[in-house]
């Protein structure tokens, strides 16, 4: 698929998504990221590793923005608090080049893309395959990884 069809239709599922969908291109975004900055430092680029680990964090921090607290409070708060560590989290591995920090948070990720997956799932609102498969170059601006 050429790359020009792959962003409109990229762009048209975000723009159609549900709430849980979107979350859902989020977390996948900052896996993505997360993978590219492992490898990054395991090709010894460090600059590379550090571009993706800042846009990780980009996207978690617009995942804790998401949250709306006059849904459910409590469920926000303990929400937040994941989202939060995660944020820490990466931090931590991008200061001190430790992958062992950045596992951590790739494993907190992937129980939350498992979650919001079986959610979407529930709802009937499952992202395509071609969404999974995005590379980073076919991602809008809002969810580029």
């Amino acid at each position: 698929m050429q790359p020009s069809v792959r962003n409109d239709y990229l762009t048209t599922e975000v723009m159609t998504a549900t709430p849980q969908k979107l979350q859902l291109m989020m977390i996948d975004a900052a896996l993505r990221l997360a993978g590219q900055a492992r490898l990054g430092w395991q090709e010894g680029n460090d600059e590379t590793a550090h571009d993706a680990l800042v846009r990780c964090q980009q996207i978690v921090t617009e995942m804790i923005c998401g949250l709306n607290p006059e849904k459910d409070a409590d469920l926000v708060r303990k929400v937040a608090s994941v989202y939060l560590f995660v944020f820490r989290t990466l931090t931590t591995a991008q200061i001190e080049r430790d992958e062992v920090k950045l596992t951590e948070a790739i494993s907190i990720l992937e129980v939350e893309r498992e979650t919001w997956q079986e959610v979407c799932n529930q709802l009937g609102t499952a992202p395509s395959s071609m969404q999974l498969a995005a590379t980073p170059d076919s991602l809008p601006t809002s969810l580029e990884a």
